[in-house]
């Protein structure tokens, strides 16, 4: 189920995330088209056609595909966690992810985590039966806009009164990062029915890997981090940002 450590238990300190998903079509059937003579790949088409081959509602979206990067209360970032619904099957990934998130105690760390994944993790809990109380607390959970997520694309959207066109790609440039590469998010649901299982997790990787950096960069926007540490932090993580460079 993991890749790259063992999992951690409760502690303070920055969860960074990332998911990717494919669309459930058999959902899309049952919901949209439910004619016998209408398969659940012909009512995906349609869906498409719908939106002219954009991005379809969060609601039909299933992961495949989550990434966790565990960072110290120091904000150097320890281990890459790797969940993959091809090893274990869509509902030990959700339930695995909610688990590790339920006893982590710090503050999360996305982009665009708030209008993207954590609604589908949380639509997919519901699809399985799942109770998180805890989530959705005011004071506790990781739902609302306070000190225990922070997403990076609402930070630096001001809240979304400005669009960000170009996204986590272009912001990751604009800090001299590498980029999404030769893979884009729209790439994914044909690279998971062809059983390249590995690529998508690579891209999902490669995206947390990537918040992370930028998370240091705006913490330094922030003032709540010197040159000098991101410097340091930058050179202590080396072997991560190395990893960029191999697309």
């Amino acid at each position: 189920m993991t890749q790259n450590g063992k999992n951690r238990g409760a502690g303070d300190g920055y969860l960074v995330f990332d998911i990717e998903t494919q669309i459930d079509k058999d959902l899309v059937r049952g919901a949209f088209h439910p004619q016998p003579e209408v398969s659940a790949e012909l009512a995906y088409e349609r869906l498409r056609d719908e939106y002219d081959g954009g991005f379809l509602p969060v609601t039909v979206h299933a992961p495949v595909s989550v990434v966790l990067g565990w960072v110290s209360s120091g904000r150097l970032l320890e281990k890459v966690q790797v969940l993959r619904a091809d090893e274990a099957g869509e509902e030990a990934l959700v339930r695995e992810f909610w688990k590790l998130v339920g006893r982590f105690r710090g503050t999360l760390v996305s982009f665009s985590g708030r209008i993207f994944d954590l609604p589908v993790m949380e639509l997919r809990a519901l699809r399985f039966g799942l109770s998180l109380p805890w989530h959705f607390s005011g004071k506790s959970g990781f739902r609302g806009r306070n000190d225990r997520h922070d997403d990076l694309y609402d930070v630096l959207s001001n809240r979304g009164a400005a669009r960000l066109r170009g996204g986590l790609d272009l912001l990751a440039k604009l800090v001299g990062l590498p980029g999404k590469g030769a893979v884009s998010g729209a790439m994914v649901q044909e690279l998971w029915e062809r059983g390249d299982f590995d690529t998508v997790h690579r891209y999902c990787r490669r995206d947390v890997i990537q918040t992370y950096y930028l998370f240091l960069h705006v913490e330094r926007l922030r003032g709540r981090l010197e040159g000098s540490e991101l410097g340091r932090l930058e050179e202590a993580t080396r072997d991560f940002r190395v990893e960029l460079d191999r697309v």
